[in-house]
């Protein structure tokens, strides 16, 4: 059992814990401990603190890397779609296309603001910034949903970088 493949476990550990819906609790169970120590004992299990205090912030940093490095120096079309969660939080993603890929940039809780089409404009704004200056992937474009807030977010947007092409999403129609 070399340090490379003890990674290399920890990180599949990870993966099928995100990829079941398992909590992270679920690596101090008795019963898996005493599977793993019965047919896989030169492992160390990662326990619920090490999959949520390391593994998950490293993989998570991992793949935004590599969705940055995939992104920059591409040009990217901005996406906002927002929807209320059935916890009743409002939430806005921020995702971008870029060669035929979709990635998500980030997603608000929004629950607390009002929805103005200048909030929306403020968040549209910080995330253009965000892209162009972090990922270095120039937005050539922003569509959002169809909402009255959204137009008037559209609107301003486009007065304000008029190099933008600015859409309406038509599957919001």
């Amino acid at each position: 059992w070399t340090p490379a493949l003890q990674q290399e476990f920890e990180r599949r550990i990870l993966r099928l814990t995100v990829s079941a819906g398992l909590p992270f609790s679920w690596a101090d169970n008795p019963e898996w401990q005493a599977f793993c120590h019965k047919f896989i004992p030169a492992a160390k299990l990662p326990s619920q603190r090490t999959l949520s205090r390391r593994l998950l912030p490293e993989a998570v940093a991992e793949g935004r890397a590599s969705i940055r490095a995939a992104a920059q120096g591409h040009e990217a079309t901005l996406q906002a779609d927002g929807w209320t969660g059935l916890n009743s939080h409002h939430l806005i993603a921020f995702m971008i296309t870029v060669n035929n890929q979709v990635h998500t940039v980030q997603v608000d809780d929004v629950s607390a603001e009002r929805k103005t089409a200048d909030n929306l404009l403020d968040r549209l704004q910080a995330v253009i910034d965000k892209v162009n200056t972090e990922w270095k992937a120039p937005i050539i474009a922003v569509v959002t949903d169809a909402s009255g807030e959204s137009r008037k977010a559209r609107r301003l947007l486009g007065e304000r970088h008029p190099e933008l092409m600015v859409l309406d999403c038509y599957a919001h129609q």
